[in-house]
């Protein structure tokens, strides 16, 4: 009788076991990180032998955003962002927003989504296929948008596959491929990406 209840006992913890592991947390809805930022250096740009930069993003702070002007490769303060205008891309934990459309009615920036093109083959901006936010910003859904959602592992992988093109607040022209969500350390939230300056196309979109 002692040995059936123990395997009882036991068959049902491992069910519940089971059902906890199966439904692990979806990182998009909650974070395992409490979301302090890890420090005032929000935005670090590392220029490239190749002419191209990296840019990591610690968007840590779940209830933060922050503001990068991709002309100048540096963070805008939220006063700044807001008083100029001049913001180009925005970051909030896995949401990236564009100043331009549902981002920013005032805004100018668009941008283009690539598939399957290749980095070095691009020289020289699309012509065609800018897009605003709407309803959902283009970095979250056109093409699928910039990232996978691993359930067994439940992180985010990015989509190598897609390369964005940025018209800027200033009207310039940048290549642009997501690299990570994850630092070296594995933290969440330390977006990390890719970018260069590219020709302006022939006709104006």
């Amino acid at each position: 009788m002692r040995v059936d209840m123990r395997m009882r006992i036991h068959g049902t913890m491992l069910l519940l076991g089971l059902s906890v592991a199966g439904c692990a947390a979806d990182l998009r809805e909650d974070y395992p990180f409490d979301g302090q930022a890890s420090g005032d250096k929000l935005v670090e740009v590392t220029a490239q032998e190749d002419g191209s930069n990296v840019a990591i993003i610690d968007a840590t702070n779940k209830s933060s955003t922050v503001f990068f002007d991709i002309d100048e490769g540096r963070e805008m303060k939220t006063d700044e962002a807001f008083d100029t205008n001049k913001w180009d891309l925005s970051f909030q934990r896995y949401v990236i927003t564009m100043n331009g459309g549902g981002g920013n009615p005032t805004g100018e920036v668009a941008v283009a989504v690539l598939k399957d093109t290749s980095w070095d083959a691009l020289t020289s901006a699309p012509a065609e296929g800018y897009q605003q936010d709407a309803s959902q910003p283009v970095f979250s859904e056109v093409e699928g948008g910039w990232y996978a959602y691993d359930l067994v592992k439940h992180k985010l992988v990015t989509r190598d596959e897609l390369l964005y093109v940025v018209r800027s607040s200033n009207g310039q022209y940048y290549k642009l491929r997501m690299l990570s969500y994850y630092d070296s350390a594995g933290t969440p939230a330390r977006l990390s990406f890719r970018y260069q300056r590219l020709a302006s196309p022939s006709e104006t979109p």
